[in-house]
């Protein structure tokens, strides 16, 4: 009955919206609304790329852009100092005829890609333009100089570095109607120097770059809409090791994609109309919800969504249909150590991590959570007095009633007495976790090296 108690209720938790009950914050942002063809000026530089401009790219340690007129390569650390890279002309020639090059400065190389983004619907456009969407991907050493090519057998949809490994994924379709194409497989290379690739018959998913923890995503994006690009993420989970993965249950759903870099996580809405919010992290589990300002601009009819994120050296800066929005990283980084603090404790229930909507806190020794998130997930059933601010949770033949700022509870109708009172934190009821979990005939163990509370 639990179970099924549970299973109900996170799928009712899934139809919320991502803002639902979720405390925004509001940075100071630079917009930079003039778009011209297809590319912005930003700092003076074509961030994006038309036939005549100029492709742009960060690796990760500094600011790349090729001119596509004399395919000349040039580096900078701060977008206003400019030095020439000497490249061979057959990497040149090679990295520029890329259709959407990527270029990432990974471990000691740099790693050069075309990365097909959701294949299923561009497959026949992008074959019937240009030929064979399978391109080589080019591994190069620190001084740009050409090591080898590795050659796939199918699309590459993504590339990332964690834990001093390299790893490629690639996607197999196959076409259902004129245009319609459903994923067949995909396969997970790894390698230790990006040269020698194996087949990684441990994974079925792609580690997500470097952060405090890792985060991988079970199977493939789901409920792809290709007339909205609404994306929905299937599971999500925080990567202890290659063998050891734990899911993280979200009291508001994925429906995203989290980037990584450096120490933060980025989840943006992807192509999702008049999205207002993003969401940061530093675990994938506790989060924070940042405005985005207003568009002020014209839209000429149609709706401004969300195309990407990057984290460029010491900013963040978003790109929407008509404009790029930047935030200083400092900024961020301030924020989440107000409202996500580093000694954050965990709270794993029934083997999954639970992604609380505001992350718990600690009064006085004891661990406070959110009510109503825990005990939907323990199957308990929630009444809310509002005059008297009083909350009686039900389960079996148990029933705990407490009300906000007093420690005064009540067990079965029997007085009983909590370390600290439930509070009322950005509109959430926070309660003694130890306290009512062993009410509720749960037993509650604390991990001091993951900071985990364990309820079990």
């Amino acid at each position: 009955m639990k179970k099924f108690m549970i299973g109900l209720l996170f799928i009712i938790l899934l139809s919320t919206t991502l803002s639902a009950n979720a405390e925004t914050v509001v940075l100071k942002a630079n917009s930079y609304d003039k778009l011209e063809n297809a590319y912005f000026d930003y700092h003076n530089v074509d961030v994006l790329s038309n036939q005549e401009g100029n492709f742009f790219w960060w690796t990760g340690t500094e600011f790349i852009k090729c001119s596509l007129l004399d395919t000349k390569f040039t580096k900078s650390d701060d977008l206003v100092e400019w030095s020439d890279m000497n490249l061979s002309d057959d990497a040149r020639m090679k990295i520029s005829r890329q259709y959407s090059a990527n270029i990432k400065h990974y471990g000691d190389k740099y790693i050069v890609y075309d990365e097909i983004f959701n294949p299923s619907i561009i497959i026949d456009k992008m074959e019937r333009t240009h030929g064979p969407i399978i391109m080589p991907i080019y591994i190069l050493d620190e001084n740009f100089n050409l090591l080898c090519e590795v050659q796939l057998d199918n699309p590459l949809t993504d590339f990332e570095y964690v834990d001093g490994v390299y790893y490629i994924e690639t996607q197999e379709y196959t076409q259902v109607g004129t245009t319609d194409y459903e994923l067949k497989n995909n396969t997970i290379y790894y390698s230790y120097d990006a040269i020698d690739w194996q087949i990684d018959n441990e994974r079925s998913s792609m580690p997500q770059s470097n952060g405090r923890n890792s985060l991988v995503f079970q199977g493939e994006l789901v409920n792809f809409n290709a007339s909205d690009y609404r994306f929905e993420v299937k599971d999500m989970f925080i990567e202890k090791n290659k063998s050891d993965l734990i899911k993280v249950v979200q009291e508001r759903p994925i429906t995203c994609y989290y980037k990584a870099k450096g120490n933060i996580y980025v989840e943006i809405q992807y192509y999702i109309d008049n999205v207002n919010t993003f969401r940061i992290s530093r675990d994938g589990v506790y989060s924070v919800d940042v405005a985005i300002p207003e568009y002020s601009g014209n839209i000429s009819g149609k709706s401004e969504f969300i195309f990407e994120c990057n984290l460029w050296k010491d900013k963040l800066v978003i790109r929407t249909r008509k404009r790029l929005i930047e935030y200083d990283m400092a900024d961020i980084e301030d924020v989440l150590n107000e409202k996500c603090p580093s000694d954050t404790p965990y709270i794993e229930f029934n083997g999954n991590i639970l992604g609380f909507d505001v992350p718990p806190i600690i009064e006085d020794g004891s661990t406070l959570v959110p009510m109503r998130f825990l005990f939907e997930q323990m199957g308990a059933d929630v009444e809310w007095d509002s005059e008297t601010q009083t909350a009686t949770a039900t389960i079996e033949n148990k029933a705990v009633t407490f009300s906000i700022d007093n420690v005064n509870a009540r067990i079965n109708n029997k007085p009983a007495k909590m370390d600290v009172p439930a509070r009322l934190v950005n509109g959430k009821t926070m309660v003694p976790l130890r306290f009512l979990s062993e009410n509720m005939g749960y037993d509650v163990d604390w991990d001091a090296d993951s900071r985990t509370a364990i309820i079990q």
